[in-house]
């Protein structure tokens, strides 16, 4: 009890400062607990004026702690250059620099990636199952809600800790789903019409009848209206937030099938499959003007900026380039293949087609003389058709990757997730979606973000109870700043635990290995509950995959005594590679986090 007491009374106080080089380095955690989510801030500031430094980018991590005097300049810049290199026996305890990969799959699941794992691989972060196949999703905070319209339901995931919070009823058939700009409701969109959701207590607001469905929608950014399509009307609905009611309603072309709003010019486009591109004035309530184009409409996207919208008509393989000044289609490219997505970086603007997979590049800097060819570069996104695996979400496939100028693109058919980065002939690597195949992708930013000038900060998962050397590092200027943190233990830790049955030993001493040799690899399985070897268990296997995701395979176990079981490995190539247990009449799955890594050479 008593040291218990004092674990708790060294975490509560964290806020803490070092100096280096001429800077002010701050560090504070709130309310650090084991397996809680809790906020971590780093601040910078020049010791002598008090200004803060903003506009750099400052890397932190949380280490065991080896000793209990907290680490001196010299170990604790020995400490980041460990974690700079990269090392896959010496990995900190939580990395604040990373991003996480979320996968929404044909079958059912979401995995979760971490991208950065040592030596260019991935680590599995968890494994999710959804009621039925997801169709869209947003991310409001630190959670995560996906539609799943064969079920009817909506799933909540808490995205510090990758747990499911809730599956809720939101109204029938719930497709597109929106965050509005404050993030006071999450709009969800259903067979006749929205839902308002409070995402902070995941109540439910209003449930609002426009028109027929299917829906699209956009909130504006002032947070004052939601434009709704009314595919089987031919209308359109806008939404006022503030009183939660249907204000306006009228035609939008025989079949609204996507809209898209302008902050260049404040208005709402909405395209339908006739062709029709209807201009609306929600402040007016009232559409403003109506650009024609051919029959075969499918999506709008307006590019960073707000001028110019770019429209998709798979069916007769076409692009248009819409300009908001005249309101008027200025440029048109002919996209063999069925172009039926769009997305953008600062300067590219990507679109994917079912009958290829090759992603096309659009130079936003070519765009906007009226007449002029558009300029198409490409690059292979896999090596099967996007159009091989059915299209089952209205998500993106494509999005930026944080920090870079890059790229993440899904292939359903690959089960694939690949890297693209700005001015490459080819995609620099892929991550493996752990033989799931992904419909759509979206990254989670666990880095530090600078909120106002000179302090940054994220929300983590806190570690095991104990205490943690904590190093920021800053690489222009050059500043290096440890810190001791002590992580509170949770007392509904325990019980938590439980949910993985079995625990894990891995008595496998030798964790560098000869390539294309036989290795044996030993276990011990234990009753998580009673603490009691885990005897007899006949469908007990291990699940090896390649970090690179190009091979894997599943072995049987052979029960020996005492909880002990082994099976053999030869290693296909050198590489990095990762033991998961699993045993399904014990309720052990593949995804638990009691894992084993081994190093071919």
């Amino acid at each position: 009890m008593v040291t218990n007491f004092l674990f708790w009374l060294m975490a509560a106080v964290v806020a803490q400062t070092v100096t280096d080089g001429g800077i002010v380095v701050g560090l504070d955690v709130a309310k650090p607990r084991a397996g809680d989510a809790s906020h971590v801030e780093v601040t910078l500031r020049d010791k002598a004026t008090g200004a803060p430094l903003g506009g750099v980018f400052p890397t932190a991590w949380f280490a065991k702690a080896k000793s209990d005097a907290a680490l001196d300049r010299k170990q604790c810049t020995a400490s980041v250059a460990t974690f700079i290199a990269g090392n896959v026996y010496t990995r900190p305890a939580v990395d604040l620099n990373v991003y996480h990969v979320v996968a929404m799959n044909g079958d059912a699941t979401l995995t979760v990636v971490d991208p950065h794992f040592s030596f260019g691989g991935t680590q599995l972060l968890a494994l999710l199952e959804l009621p039925s196949v997801g169709y869209d999703w947003t991310l409001s905070g630190s959670k995560l809600f996906v539609t799943s319209p064969a079920a009817n339901k909506v799933t909540a995931i808490d995205t510090a800790t990758w747990k499911i919070i809730s599956t809720f009823d939101a109204g029938a058939d719930p497709r597109r789903i929106i965050e509005q700009p404050d993030a006071h409701y999450v709009w969800i969109a259903t067979t006749d019409g929205i839902t308002a959701l409070r995402p902070a207590d995941l109540t439910i607001a209003a449930k609002i009848k426009t028109g027929n469905g299917p829906h699209d929608l956009v909130a504006t950014p002032d947070n004052r209206s939601i434009i709704v399509t009314n595919g089987d009307d031919g209308t359109v609905s806008v939404v006022d937030v503030a009183t939660l009611k249907e204000v306006a309603r009228g035609p939008a072309g025989a079949k609204p099938v996507a809209v898209d709003w302008s902050p260049l010019s404040n208005l709402a486009y909405i395209a339908s499959s006739d062709g029709a591109i209807t201009v609306l004035d929600p402040r007016a309530r009232k559409p403003v003007a109506r650009i024609m184009t051919e029959p075969g409409l499918a999506r709008i996207r307006f590019a960073p900026g707000g001028r110019y919208g770019f429209t998709l008509n798979p069916a007769k393989d076409l692009m248009h380039v819409i300009d908001v000044a005249s309101n008027r289609v200025i440029q048109t490219g002919e996209l063999e293949g069925g172009p039926f997505e769009v997305t953008f970086s600062d300067s590219l603007a990507y679109v994917r087609r079912r009958e290829s997979e090759l992603v096309l590049m659009i130079p936003l800097a070519n765009i906007g003389k009226e007449g002029r060819a558009l300029a198409v570069v490409e690059f292979p996104a896999g090596d099967t058709n996007f159009g091989k695996a059915p299209r089952l979400t209205a998500a993106d496939g494509i999005v930026s990757a944080p920090g870079e100028n890059a790229v993440l693109v899904a292939n359903p058919a690959d089960h694939e997730v690949y890297f693209y980065k700005e001015g490459m002939a080819a995609p620099i690597g892929h991550f493996s979606n752990y033989e799931h195949p992904p419909q759509a992708v979206l990254v989670v930013d666990r880095s530090l973000r600078e909120g106002k000038p000179g302090t940054f900060s994220t929300t983590v998962t806190m570690p095991d109870a104990g205490a943690y050397d904590v190093a920021v590092f800053l690489d222009s200027p050059r500043v290096v700043g440890c810190f001791r943190v002590y992580v509170a233990e949770n007392p509904d830790i325990a019980p938590a635990k439980l949910r993985v049955p079995l625990d894990i030993e891995h008595l496998t001493k030798q964790r560098i290995i000869a390539a294309h040799e036989k290795t044996q690899l030993t276990f011990r399985l234990t009753d998580a509950k009673t603490k009691q070897p885990a005897t007899g268990l006949t469908d007990a296997r291990a699940l090896i995959m390649q970090a690179n995701g190009a091979w894997s395979e599943r072995r049987p176990l052979i029960a020996l005594d005492d909880g002990r079981y082994e099976t053999d490995f030869t290693s296909p190539a050198p590489g990095v590679y990762y033991v998961y247990i699993e045993c399904p009449s014990a309720g052990l799955r593949a995804s638990n986090p009691q894992f084993l890594v081994l190093q071919a050479e």
